[in-house]
C-alpha cells in the first residue's frame, strides 16, 4: 500500500462543469401547478358566483397570476354563466310586470336613458330677459 497524496484539482470549472452541477442542484422556487378536475370544478363554482380571481387564488392556494394561467376558461365560463342566470331572473322579473327590474333592463340593456333638459325663458309677461354685464370699468 502506498502512502501517496491525493490532491483535488483546484484549477476553476469550466462552464460546462458548472452547468452540470446547476442542473443536479435542487431547484429554487415554487413547486410547478398542475391543475386537475377537481381544482378546475371549484375555479369555475367560485368564479360563477362572482368570487374574485384573488380570492379564488387564495382558496386554492396559487397566485393570481397562476390562476388566470391556468384556468381561464373557467374563469370565464363561470364569469358568462353567472351574469347569464342572473340576466334571465331580471328578465323575467321584467316581463311578469316588476316595474324596477323592466326599468333597469332598458336602461342597462336598450340603453335607455333619464334626461333632465332644462330651458330658460324669457320674463313671464313674453318680454326677453335682460341681461346686465358688469365688467368693473366705468
Amino acid at each position: 500500500m502506498s502512502n501517496d497524496l491525493i490532491v483535488e484539482d483546484s484549477m476553476p470549472q469550466t462552464p460546462q462543469e458548472q452547468g452540470d452541477k446547476e442542473s443536479l442542484a435542487p431547484k429554487r422556487g415554487r413547486r410547478a401547478h398542475l391543475p386537475d378536475a377537481n381544482t378546475r370544478k371549484r375555479v369555475y363554482d367560485l368564479s360563477s358566483v362572482g368570487t374574485t380571481y384573488e380570492d379564488i387564488a387564495t382558496s386554492i392556494g396559487i397566485s393570481s397570476d397562476t390562476l388566470t394561467k391556468h384556468y381561464k376558461e373557467e374563469l370565464q365560463k363561470g364569469r358568462i354563466d353567472a351574469n347569464a342566470l342572473v340576466a334571465g331572473t331580471l328578465f323575467e322579473q321584467a316581463r311578469e310586470g316588476n316595474t324596477s327590474a323592466a326599468i333597469f333592463w332598458l336602461k342597462t340593456r336598450a340603453r335607455w336613458a333619464e334626461t333632465q333638459k332644462h330651458e330658460v325663458g324669457g320674463n313671464p309677461d313674453g318680454e326677453p330677459v335682460n341681461i346686465k354685464i358688469i365688467t368693473g370699468i366705468d
